[in-house]
C-alpha cells in the first residue's frame, strides 16, 4: 500500500490516503483517514506514524498519533514538545521528532535535547531548525539542523555523539546513508546541492558537497532517495520542479538527467519498484513515472491531492 499526506484541514480533505499501486502505475485509492494536516509520516511494523502540525486547541505545539494501516483505528494524540515538527523515525516503542520552529529534537514526546548556533542566511538561519532525525547503521540517531549548516549524531537518549558541517549558507536538510553504510548523502536546501560524508563509529566526515546546475536562482532542494541497489541517487527541487538523478559510487557522484516533476513543489518522492511517485505541494498533484534502468522516463498517472506533502511506500 502507498500513503499520501493532505496538508490540509479535514473540511478541506486533509489527511491520509492509502492506494493500491496497480502493475500499470495507476493508483487506486482504498482507504482515507480524516487529520488536520498531517506533515509527515513512516510506516512502522503495521501502522504508521503520523506528525501533526498544529492539533491542540490551546497549543501551537504540533502532535503524533499512531494508525493502523488500514487507516481505521488510532491511538490518542500526543505532544511532540516544540512547534511545527517536521520529520520523525521510530525504532521499536522509542519515537524521534524534530521540531522545526522550536529547534530541538524530542524522545517520545519526553527528552528534548535543544540546540542553539546560527549560519549565514539572513532569514533562513538566524536559529537552528532541526529538519531531519534517522537512524544511523550502528544504532545512532543522525540529525540534520538546516539553520546551523550541522549533521550532528545522538545517542538514543539524545546525548549529542559527534557533529560535522556542510559549507556554511547551504543550509542541510534531509539525508540517506549509503547500502554499505560507510557513505552519507545529504541535499543541501539553500544553496542546491549534495553533500557526501565518509561515515564510521558515529562520526561522520565532509568528504565533497556537488553543486546542482539550476536556471531558477530559487531553486532549493527537498528529498533525497537512494535506488534499492544503492547506485543511484534521487534529489527533488522546489522551484525548479525537477528531479535529479545521480549515479552514486562511494563518495563519487555522477549526474545523469534532471526532469520536470510534473507539477509545482516536489516536497517528497519515493521510489516504488519500477515506479517513482512524486508530490507537489503547491499544485496539489501527484505523478507517479516509470523508471528505466534507474532512469526516469514517461509520467504514467496522476491524481489530485491538496498539499500532497509526503508519500510513504
Amino acid at each position: 500500500m502507498i500513503y499520501v499526506l493532505s496538508c490540509q484541514t479535514t473540511e478541506n480533505g486533509g489527511g491520509i490516503y492509502a492506494y493500491d499501486l496497480a502493475e500499470n502505475g495507476e493508483l487506486e485509492k482504498r482507504a482515507y483517514f480524516p487529520c488536520d494536516r498531517p506533515m509527515y509520516a513512516v510506516k512502522c511494523e503495521k501502522s504508521l506514524c503520523v506528525l501533526l502540525r498544529q492539533p491542540f486547541e490551546n497549543s501551537q505545539n504540533s502532535g503524533y498519533f499512531f494508525v493502523d494501516e488500514n487507516l481505521q483505528n488510532a491511538t490518542e494524540i500526543k505532544d511532540t514538545q516544540g512547534v511545527v515538527a517536521c520529520h520523525l523515525c521510530v525504532e521499536k516503542d522509542d519515537v524521534y521528532i524534530v521540531n522545526y520552529l522550536s529547534e530541538n529534537i524530542a524522545k517520545n514526546g519526553e527528552v528534548i535535547a535543544q540546540r542553539i548556533g546560527k549560519s549565514l542566511h539572513p532569514t533562513r538561519q538566524t536559529e537552528p531548525h532541526t529538519h531531519f532525525v534517522g537512524q544511523t547503521p550502528d544504532g545512532y540517531l543522525a540529525v540534520c539542523d538546516l539553520g546551523t549548516d550541522t549533521l550532528s549524531v545522538y545517542d538514543k537518549n539524545l546525548t549529542l555523539i559527534s557533529k560535522s558541517k556542510v559549507p556554511f549558507g547551504y543550509g542541510i536538510r534531509h539525508l540517506v546513508f549509503s547500502k554499505d553504510g560507510k557513505y552519507i548523502y545529504a541535499v543541501n536546501e539553500l544553496v542546491p546541492s549534495v553533500s557526501v560524508f565518509a561515515y564510521a563509529n558515529g562520526k561522520a566526515e565532509l568528504v565533497n558537497t556537488v553543486k546542482i546546475n539550476c536556471k531558477n536562482e530559487k531553486a532549493n532542494g527537498a528529498a533525497i532517495r537512494l535506488s534499492d541497489d544503492g547506485k543511484y541517487l534521487y534529489v527533488s527541487l522546489r522551484e525548479e520542479n525537477a528531479i535529479c538523478v545521480f549515479e552514486v559510487d562511494g563518495e563519487k557522484l555522477t549526474f545523469l538527467q534532471k526532469v520536470d516533476c510534473g507539477g509545482d513543489s516536489p516536497r517528497d518522492f519515493d521510489i516504488c519498484g519500477k515506479y517513482l511517485i512524486v508530490c507537489n505541494e503547491n499544485s496539489g498533484n501527484v505523478v507517479v513515472y516509470r523508471t528505466a534502468n534507474r532512469l526516469i522516463t514517461n509520467k504514467v498517472a496522476e491524481i489530485s491531492i491538496k498539499s500532497a506533502l509526503c508519500v510513504v511506500k
